[in-house]
């Protein structure tokens, strides 16, 4: 029963790390990254649809995004979408793509990133310790015996410390992508 406690820890450890790389993925880099657009909604037809069902999304050069709707028809609500989207870009349509080109950042722009990523990785960190205390609880309310408690919550906590190692590392690999000119 220990071990399926710790092997449950430690897979929903690995969901919150995989979920703060998503998250770190969505923020806007001075690179074209169709991750970015992974959150925009499309109204289409009267349904919010999200927009990597409705056309595929190519980088031809490391600034530039296109996007090529599926139905030429959906082009405008693509286009509105995007524009209404917090995500800094200006769409240009020509008839059949969507051409997205993303500006260099400021160094303003590039530290108030840093601090968003920072705060994603420190939700991501919260949320690994969360899992780390309601394992605790559960492994306390088994009825082993203390020394076996004991050793389950040292590898509780070598999970805890290997997963929010890796939570910072992505944090680190998002800082010197966001510092890159």
């Amino acid at each position: 029963m220990l071990d399926e406690l710790l092997a449950d820890a430690a897979e929903r450890m690995e969901s919150a790390v995989r979920h703060t790389q998503g998250e770190f993925a969505t923020l806007r880099t001075g690179r074209a990254n169709p991750a970015i657009l992974s959150r925009v909604m499309v109204d289409y037809y009267g349904a919010r649809t999200p927009l990597h069902q409705l056309a595929t999304t190519t980088v031809p050069d490391p600034r530039m995004l296109i996007v090529h709707p599926f139905d030429p028809g959906s082009l405008a609500q693509i286009e509105r979408a995007i524009r209404l989207s917090d995500l800094g870009l200006n769409p240009t349509n020509d008839g059949k793509i969507i051409r997205l080109v993303f500006p260099a950042l400021t160094e303003e722009r590039r530290r108030d990133l840093i601090r968003v990523a920072r705060g994603i990785a420190e939700e991501g960190r919260i949320a690994i310790r969360h899992i780390r205390r309601g394992t605790r609880d559960d492994l306390s309310e088994l009825g082993e015996s203390e020394d076996s408690v004991r050793r389950a919550e040292k590898q509780l906590q070598e999970h805890t410390n290997r997963y929010v190692a890796k939570t910072d590392d992505l944090l680190a690999n998002k800082e010197r992508e966001l510092l890159e000119v």
